[in-house]
């Protein structure tokens, strides 16, 4: 079963464009097919936004693109044997998907996309801790005509509210939250507290000042407002990070090249040469972000 459904995907195999199914369709039944497969390999999961929220949390017209779902840590291998056993390839690595780490995405030629993820951004627990908070009150919602466990009202609203953090994008607190009563309102920030979400949480809903002296006030400040140049983002990332060790390994992978994010821009397997060029690029870029910053920084002083 091929599709075009995902055929914003610059790598995308050029059989997915042969037949066209809505999009709407391709990611409810891939919703199912994870479904089966989780339970077929006993992955504990929840999945989370698009069919997987309630009705009344999103618009009738909004849609998506792909498959999201929360898998228990303990259990990510068997649910990466049960994908990659059915035909999905990895596209992104967690180390690499996203400034967070938290997700990975898998590609199938009929299914598309499915992002797995093993905690949400901007929560702070343990990801096994979290998951359990996550999945205390799971309810059940049939995608396609297959149940699937999802996070409760509480919990569901929360990962919108926290991934509206990400961006300037505040369609989903407008819709969702401010829609919510004081009762449920007040659920989410337990919630939150529970998690360890709180600064993420504020950083969506304009209350970022309250967190000022946190050491994660500086990257959700730059990413509820837009982001700012790689630089600032960087030592946002450095600040926001715990642990010696850790903040080793990230200063370390920003000299290094996103393969991954590379290659599906490219659409293929960059090549050494490909390496080379970007990582200049990159030196290059970082080069003259430091020359603004610091002409900015003696302006300022003159």
């Amino acid at each position: 079963m091929g599709m075009t459904a995902a055929s914003h995907d610059p790598g995308e195999p050029a059989s997915a464009k042969a037949v066209s199914i809505p999009l709407a369709a391709r990611v409810h039944l891939a919703h199912a097919v994870v479904q089966h497969l989780a339970e077929r390999a006993g992955a504990d999961l929840l999945h989370i936004k698009g069919p997987a929220l309630l009705p009344d949390l999103r618009p009738a017209t909004r849609s998506s693109s792909d498959v999201d779902v929360l898998v228990r840590p303990t259990h990510l291998h068997l649910l990466v044997a049960a994908l990659e056993g059915a035909g999905w390839t990895k596209r992104s690595d967690f180390a690499t998907g996203s400034v967070f780490a938290h997700a990975a995405n898998w590609w199938h030629d009929d299914w598309g996309y499915v992002d797995v993820h093993v905690h949400w951004p901007g929560v702070r627990l343990p990801p096994e801790v979290a998951y359990a908070a996550w999945s205390a009150d799971a309810e059940t919602l049939d995608i396609a005509h297959v149940p699937c466990p999802v996070p409760d009202r509480t919990g569901q609203l929360l990962v919108l509210v926290l991934h509206a953090a990400r961006s300037t994008d505040r369609s989903d607190v407008e819709y969702a939250w401010d829609n919510a009563d004081a009762e449920q309102q007040a659920a989410v920030r337990t919630l939150a507290r529970t998690l360890d979400a709180e600064v993420a949480l504020a950083a969506a809903l304009g209350e970022l000042e309250q967190f000022r002296d946190d050491p994660a006030y500086e990257l959700w400040r730059l990413f509820s407002q837009g982001g700012g140049t790689r630089f600032q983002e960087w030592r946002a990332r450095f600040i926001a990070t715990p642990g010696t060790r850790e903040r080793a390994q990230l200063l370390a992978a920003s000299f290094r090249v996103n393969r991954d994010h590379l290659g599906m821009e490219l659409g293929r397997t960059p090549t050494r040469r490909d390496l080379r060029e970007r990582q200049l690029l990159r030196v290059r870029r970082a080069a003259r972000e430091l020359r603004g910053l610091l002409g900015s920084r003696s302006g300022g002083t003159a």
